[in-house]
């Protein structure tokens, strides 16, 4: 008796990665637009809904479209795409752009105080979305001035740190001897005294102004700054390079700014990103022990200070200027962490 045969089905390995390759952006487009239409309904419609059940409604969209735009993402433009470090980059730009061009804006000026007939809290039909502080002065408008004296407080400490203590390390990690043995005085003296007792000491002895707080925070960013380039340049001072443009006859001035600093300037320079975000830290630390910039000068940390009697009735004028300085310090971490594995991968591939 012939025994039948069964039907056999070919699989095609290649085919059938190509199928699920098809589906996996269409799942993740899918995902993506039902955490957009959760997010916007927890937004706009169900406003009347209790707030827990709401929360975690825009909660679950927020999750889902950040998978949805990451995973899409990463299968049109690769697996090394991260959302976060474009959703960084872009709030530091609006941030930027919107303190820049603070005086430009159709928003309240700063200073302005009125009696808000609807209450002080933030509302989507309300004419301030941020919400007004306890004398009734738009917080929208003082977040971005206050932005502008506290992003000038951070580039004034983070170019005068970088500038001084890249030099200090750049003399220190070629000459070494007699010069690192001074500068090295001067970075360990610099570390072992405690920061914020200098901060409060150059507070206490000069005008609490822009420049002499960002003087100050530079001035505890130079032993970081200094270590680091000398590292480097330790590092770089005998290399192929070097040792060819030093048996060429080259200066040492032209062979540290020439051949060994554009070589170390990437991870020093990568490690700015991060001192920014201990910049806005650290100026919110002085405002909260009144040595900040004199009021009426806003800067985040003075508006966090400012709202702390009224927390228990009105917490919006405490938390708005805490999430603006929360959201700048984590993008200017992620940007920072990017940066220091790209100088880490260009620093392998000079190895």
């Amino acid at each position: 008796m012939a025994v039948a045969e069964l039907p056999t089905f070919a699989v095609d390995p290649i085919a059938a990665i190509t199928s699920a390759a098809r589906r996996f952006p269409t799942i993740a487009a899918v995902v993506g637009f039902a955490g957009m239409v959760a997010l916007l309904t927890a937004m706009f419609v169900v406003r009347h809904m209790a707030t827990v059940p709401r929360s975690f409604l825009a909660l679950a969209g927020a999750v889902a479209l950040w998978y949805g735009v990451q995973k899409l993402g990463a299968y049109r433009l690769g697996p090394e795409f991260s959302l976060g470090l474009v959703m960084s980059i872009a709030y530091l730009s609006i941030v930027v752009l919107a303190t820049i061009s603070a005086g430009w804006l159709p928003i309240e000026n700063f200073k302005k105080t009125v009696l808000p007939e609807r209450g002080f809290r933030p509302r989507l039909s309300f004419d301030q979305p941020l919400g007004r502080d306890k004398r009734g002065g738009s917080l929208l408008s003082q977040v971005i001035f206050a932005g502008r004296v506290s992003l000038t407080i951070v580039v004034l400490a983070v170019v005068i740190g970088l500038l001084f203590g890249s030099l200090l390390g750049l003399l220190a990690g070629y000459f070494g001897k007699w010069v690192e043995t001074i500068i090295n005085i001067f970075v360990n003296t610099t570390l072992a005294f405690p920061p914020l007792v200098l901060l409060i000491v150059i507070a206490a002895i000069y005008k609490r102004t822009v420049w002499s707080i960002g003087i100050g925070l530079a001035i505890v960013s130079i032993p970081t700054y200094a270590r680091l380039m000398r590292a480097q340049t330790i590092a770089l001072r005998e290399r192929e390079f070097v040792t060819a443009a030093r048996a060429m006859g080259a200066s040492g001035r032209r062979i540290m700014f020439r051949d060994i600093l554009p070589n170390a300037a990437l991870p020093v320079l990568s490690y700015t990103f991060i001192n920014a975000a201990v910049v806005i830290i650290a100026e919110g630390s002085l405002a909260y022990l009144g040595l900040s910039v004199t009021f009426p000068t806003p800067t985040w940390g003075a508006l966090v200070v400012d709202g702390r009697d009224r927390l228990g009735t009105d917490p919006h004028i405490v938390f708005v200027p805490a999430v603006v300085m929360f959201l700048t310090v984590l993008a200017l971490n992620r940007i920072g962490d990017w940066a220091r594995k790209r100088a880490i991968g260009e620093r392998n591939i000079l190895a």
